[in-house]
C-alpha cells in the first residue's frame, strides 16, 4: 500500500512519483539516482516524503514494541508446567530477559518525547522571559558585562608581559594521553538509536532553502532541524572571526577554551609542579555551558536557518557552533553542505554518524566535483617559500628554548617544507628560467622530492600535537617586521639573501619616486607587515598536503607546476572519487542523489556501486518537467542573420564576422522578447571581449534602448546589488524599453542556485559550447586514467559531459512552475549533433521535437525569428 503525504497543496503526477519512489528506495534501504527539472518542486518532495517515511517507522518502531511486549507477557503468563520443568524455567528465563530489554527500548523514547515536551514548554517560558526584560534585567547586565571587561582587561595585560618572553611561542613538550584513547573509543562505540535524515547541498543558501520548504510542511512542530556549518560560519566572536582562515578560527577558538595553567607529573620531592602561563587569550564569553544548552534547546524546538541561529545566539550570548554540535544527537534532519560529507576529516571533525542513517545529497551534479575538490590539498609556492622562512627564523630564535626532540621535529619539517619547494623550482635552460607543468604518480613524486626514507606520519602528528602552525601564525605576525629589518642590514647592496627575497615580494613598500633630469630621488618609508598569507595557515596547507602522500593511493597523483612568477603549485590529482565515497555509501542505510540533470547516469552509477552495473540496488527515477509542452521553445541555432555559419571554437570565437553576428542576434531577440532575457558566454574573458566589440560597434548603445544592459560580476559581494537592478529594470519598463539583458558566464555566479522565474527569465542564449582547456595537464591525467580503467573514449566522454553538465545548469535557471513559460536558445552548430542533444536535460529534448521549435535542418536565423514571434505572441 502507497503511503500519503501531507503536500501541503494537490501535488502534480511528477511530485507524486518522486515522493513514492523516495520512500519506496528508503524503505527497501537502497540506493537512488534521482532526476526532477529544476523548478519542479525537488526540495519539497524531498523534505515530505523523507519527513513521512521519518515519521511512519518511529510510529512502527514505538507500536512494534509495544505488541512484541504485550505478547511475551501473555507467552510468559501462559507458561505450561511440563515434566521438562528445566527447559520452562530457561526458556522463561529468556522471555523475562527480552521483556526487559524491549522496556527498556520503549520507555527511552516515551522518556524521550517527555523530554521533548517539556524543553517545549522550557523555550516558550524563555521566549516570553527575553521578550519582556526589565529596565534592571538591562543594568544589571550591563554591570556584569563591564565586570567582565574589565577582567578581560587586567588578564590582557598580564598577558602582555609573558609576551615578553614568547612564551606562548614555544612549543610544548608532548605528554602521554593514555586515558583520551580510551573515552574516544567509548564515544564510537555508543550507538545513537535515533533515525536521522541527512541532506546535503551545495550551498549554505541552498540549505536555507530546505529549512524554508520544511515550515511549509504539517511536519515543523514535531521535528527536530539541525543545520551544520564550520566556525568560520557561526562563530559570533569578532576577536576569532577576523582571522579568516578557517584552521586558525579553529585553533583560536580550542586556544580560548583551554585552562591557562597545566600541572605536570610531579617533582622530585612528589609535588605537582606547575607550568608557566601558556595561553595569551582569555576565555571566549560565548563559551558559556548554560545559555549554549538554551541555545540547543531554541534550535530544536525553532526549525532556525543559518542567519535566524546567528542572530539567536548572538541574543543569548550563546556560541551557536557548540549549540548545534550539543543539538546534533537529538536532531532528526540534519542540514550539511557537500564540503562536509565528501571529506573524512570533515566527517570525524564533527563526529557524524551515518550509519543506519539515510543521505540525501541534493545538486549532486556537482558531487563529483566536490569529492575531487575535497581532496586536491593545493599548495602554492608562496606558502611553501613562508613556512620555510619563518620556520627557519624560528628555529634560531629559539634554538636553545626548545627541547632535543622538538628541535629534530622541527629541522625535519623545514627539511620536507624545502624539498617540496626544490619540486616546484623552475628550472635554468640558458640562463633563462623555464615554466613548466608535471604529473607524478605518489611513489615517483617522493622519490623525486628525496623525501622517500621519511616518515611522513609521525612529523605530521608531531605538528598537530604541538599546535606548530597557530604558534608559527602568531610568531610570523609578531616578527616578520623584525625578521625583515634583521635580514636588511645583514644582506650587501650586490647580493640580497633569499629571505630578503621573500618577504621583499610580500611586503608592500612606500616610496616616494622624484626624477629631475637624470636624478632619481627614492624615499623609503618604514617597511610593511606582510600581507599575504601567514606561515600558519600556508603550514596547514603543507600538512593537508603530506597527508594525501601517506595515502599512496594508485588513483593519486600529484601536479607540480613552476612558475618564475611565484605562482607555482603542487596539488593532489583525485582520478578516482568513489574510492573515497565508497565508505559513505557502506554506512548509510540508503543514500540518494537528486539533481536537475543527473547525465551522465553511469558516473552517479560508479560512485554508488563501484562496479556501476549493479541495477538490483540502484533506483534510477526520471521525472518530466510540471511545464506543458506548449511553454517551452527550444531552437539551436546553426547560422546567424547574415547565414554565417555559428561555431564559437577557440579558433572562431574572436573573428569579427562571429562578434558581429553575436550583435544582430542579441539586437533582435531583444526586440522581440519582453521582460528578462539571460545571455551566457563561455568565459569571463570572452565576455569581456563580447562586450569591448559590442560596445566599439555601437550595439550596447542599440540595446539599451530596449533594454537595460548589465553584466555578472567578478566579485561575488556585487551579485545582489545586480541582481536587484536587473530584477527592478525588468518590471519598470520606462523610457521605452522593455526589460533587460544580463550578460552571464557559464559555471559563474549566475549559472547555479539562482532563479530567473516568469519575467526575469522569458529567454535564455547560451552563446558557444564552454568545453574547458582540454590542454589542461590535470584534465588530460583524468582522460587518460578513464582510457585504461573504463576503455577507450571513455575520455572524451567525460570531456563532452564536463561542458554539457555546466550547459545544463544554465538551461534550468528560466521556467521555474507550472505556468511560467520561456524560450531556450542555444547558439552553435555543435549543438546540433545528436550526441550533444541527447545530453540536454529530457524536458528540453522534448520541447525540440514536439514544441514550436525545430531541429538541424531548420535551425536558422529566420526560423529563430518566426519562432520566437509566434511563441511569445501565443503566450504574452
Amino acid at each position: 500500500m502507497d503511503p500519503v503525504f501531507a503536500f501541503p497543496f494537490q501535488p502534480y503526477n511528477i511530485q507524486d512519483k518522486f515522493m513514492k519512489e523516495l520512500y519506496k528506495t528508503i524503505e527497501n534501504k537502497k540506493l537512488g539516482i534521482f532526476e526532477s527539472p529544476t523548478g519542479t518542486g525537488k526540495s519539497l518532495s524531498i523534505c515530505c516524503s523523507a519527513l513521512q517515511w521519518l515519521k511512519n517507522t518511529n510510529e512502527k518502531k514505538l507500536k512494534q514494541l509495544e505488541n512484541e511486549i504485550s505478547l511475551l507477557k501473555i507467552e510468559t503468563a501462559n507458561s505450561e508446567n511440563t515434566d521438562d520443568w528445566l527447559t520452562v524455567e530457561y526458556e522463561k528465563i529468556k522471555k523475562n530477559q527480552n521483556l526487559i530489554s524491549l522496556q527498556h527500548q520503549l520507555d527511552k523514547i516515551k522518556k524521550r518525547n517527555d523530554f521533548f515536551n517539556e524543553m517545549k514548554n522550557r523555550v516558550a517560558k524563555d521566549k516570553l522571559k527575553l521578550q519582556n526584560k526589565t529596565i534592571d534585567y538591562f543594568y544589571n547586565e550591563k554591570s556584569k558585562r563591564d565586570i567582565v571587561k574589565e577582567n578581560v582587561n587586567s588578564e590582557s595585560e598580564n598577558d602582555m608581559d609573558l609576551d615578553k618572553e614568547d612564551r606562548d611561542l614555544i612549543l610544548d613538550e608532548l605528554e602521554e594521553k593514555e586515558n583520551e584513547s580510551d573515552n574516544e573509543d567509548l564515544e564510537e562505540n555508543k550507538i545513537d538509536d535515533i533515525t536521522k535524515v541527512y541532506i546535503s547541498s551545495r550551498t549554505h543558501s541552498q540549505l536555507s532553502q530546505f529549512i524554508g520548504e520544511v515550515k511549509r510542511t504539517v511536519f515543523k512542530d514535531d521535528t527536530r532541524v539541525v543545520t551544520l556549518a564550520s566556525r568560520q560560519h557561526y562563530c559570533i566572536n569578532s576577536g576569532v572571526t577576523k582571522l579568516k582562515n578557517v584552521n586558525l578560527i579553529n585553533e583560536r577558538c580550542l586556544d580560548m577554551q583551554k585552562s591557562k595553567t597545566k600541572t605536570t607529573k610531579a617533582d622530585e620531592n612528589g609535588q605537582p609542579v606547575k607550568k608557566n602561563k601558556t595561553k595569551s587569550c582569555t576565555a571566549c564569553p560565548y563559551y558559556n555551558q548554560v545559555n549554549i544548552n538554551r541555545l540547543k534547546e531554541r534550535i530544536l524546538i525553532d526549525i532556525m536557518d543559518m542567519e535566524d541561529l546567528v542572530k539567536c545566539g548572538k541574543e543569548l550570548k550563546a556560541c551557536p557552533y557548540y549549540a548545534t554540535r550539543m543539538a546534533l544527537d537529538d536532531a532528526e534532519v540534519v542540514l550539511i553542505s557537500h564540503a562536509g560529507i565528501v571529506s573524512s576529516g570533515a566527517r570525524s571533525g564533527i563526529s557524524l554518524k551515518l550509519q543506519n542513517n539515510i543521505l540525501i545529497l541534493d545538486e549532486a551534479h556537482g558531487l563529483t566535483a566536490a569529492l575531487e575538490s575535497a581532496h586536491s590539498a593545493p599548495v602554492s609556492t608562496k606558502q611553501l617559500s613562508a613556512v620555510k622562512t619563518f620556520l627557519h627564523f624560528y628555529i634560531n630564535k629559539y634554538r636553545a628554548r626548545l627541547s632535543s626532540r622538538n628541535m629534530l621535529a622541527l629541522n625535519q619539517v623545514s627539511f620536507v617544507v624545502g624539498k617540496l619547494i626544490g619540486m616546484i623550482k623552475p628550472k635554468s635552460s640558458n640562463g633563462k628560467q623555464q615554466d613548466e607543468t608535471l604529473i607524478y604518480t605518489l611513489e615517483d613524486f617522493v622519490i623525486k622530492a628525496e623525501i622517500d626514507h621519511m616518515n611522513l606520519r609521525p612529523l605530521i602528528e608531531f605538528c598537530r600535537n604541538t599546535r606548530l602552525a597557530p604558534k608559527l601564525h602568531g610568531f610570523s605576525m609578531r616578527y616578520s617586521q623584525q625578521a625583515l629589518e634583521e635580514e636588511m642590514k645583514k644582506s650587501t647592496v650586490n647580493k640580497k639573501s633569499s629571505f630578503e627575497s621573500f618577504l621583499g615580494n610580500i611586503s608592500k613598500k612606500k616610496r616616494n619616486v622624484e626624477e629631475k633630469g637624470e636624478t632619481v630621488k627614492i624615499e623609503e618609508n618604514k617597511i610593511q607587515m606582510p600581507t599575504e598569507p601567514s606561515a600558519g595557515s600556508g603550514l596547514y596547507a603543507v600538512l593537508d598536503f603530506l597527508e594525501m602522500l601517506c595515502d599512496r593511493s594508485e588513483n593519486g597523483r600529484v601536479l607540480a607546476q613552476s612558475d618564475d612568477s611565484n605562482k607555482g603549485q603542487l596539488k593532489y590529482l583525485l582520478l578516482n572519487p568513489a574510492e573515497h565515497f565508497a565508505e559513505v555509501v557502506s554506512q548509510c542505510r540508503s543514500v540518494i542523489v537528486a539533481g536537475g540533470t543527473m547525465e551522465p547516469i553511469n558516473e552517479f552509477k560508479q560512485l554508488l556501486t563501484r562496479n556501476g552495473d549493479n541495477d538490483n540496488v540502484v533506483n534510477i527515477v526520471r521525472c518530466d518537467h510540471v511545464v506543458p509542452p506548449e511553454n517551452v521553445l527550444g531552437i539551436c541555432l546553426t547560422k546567424g542573420p547574415s547565414n554565417v555559419t555559428l561555431n564559437f571554437s577557440y579558433e572562431n570565437r574572436m573573428s569579427v564576422e562571429t562578434l558581429n553576428e553575436v550583435g544582430r542576434i542579441l539586437r533582435n531577440i531583444c526586440t522581440i522578447v519582453a521582460g528578462g532575457v539571460v545571455c551566457f558566454l563561455p568565459s569571463y574573458s570572452y565576455e569581456q571581449t563580447v562586450y569591448d566589440h559590442l560596445s566599439e560597434s555601437k550595439v550596447i548603445d542599440i540595446l539599451s534602448k530596449k533594454k537595460t544592459v548589465f553584466r555578472e560580476p567578478k566579485s561575488a559581494a556585487e551579485v545582489d546589488q545586480v541582481l536587484q537592478k536587473f530584477s527592478l529594470a525588468v518590471r519598470n519598463k520606462e523610457n521605452g524599453r522593455n526589460g533587460a539583458l544580463l550578460l552571464s558566464v557559464v559555471g559563474g555566479k549566475l549559472s547555479e542556485g539562482l532563479n530567473f522565474s516568469d519575467d526575469l527569465g522569458r529567454c535564455v542564449i547560451v552563446i558557444g559550447m564552454p568545453y574547458p582547456n582540454v590542454k589542461s595537464p590535470e584534465l588530460q591525467e583524468k582522460m587518460n586514467y578513464l582510457n585504461r580503467t573504463l576503455g577507450r573514449g571513455a575520455g572524451s566522454v567525460h570531456y563532452e559531459n564536463l561542458c554539457m553538465k555546466a550547459v545544463n545548469q544554465c538551461i534550468g535557471r528560466a521556467v521555474r512552475h507550472a505556468n511560467d513559460y520561456a524560450c531556450v536558445i542555444l547558439v552553435d552548430e555543435r549543438y546540433s549533433r545528436p550526441e550533444t542533444m541527447s545530453a540536454l536535460p529530457s524536458f528540453v529534448q522534448l520541447r525540440f521535437a514536439t514544441g514550436l521549435g525545430v531541429l538541424c535542418d531548420h535551425c536558422n536565423y529566420v526560423s529563430l525569428i518566426s519562432d520566437n514571434t509566434r511563441f511569445f505572441g501565443f503566450l504574452a
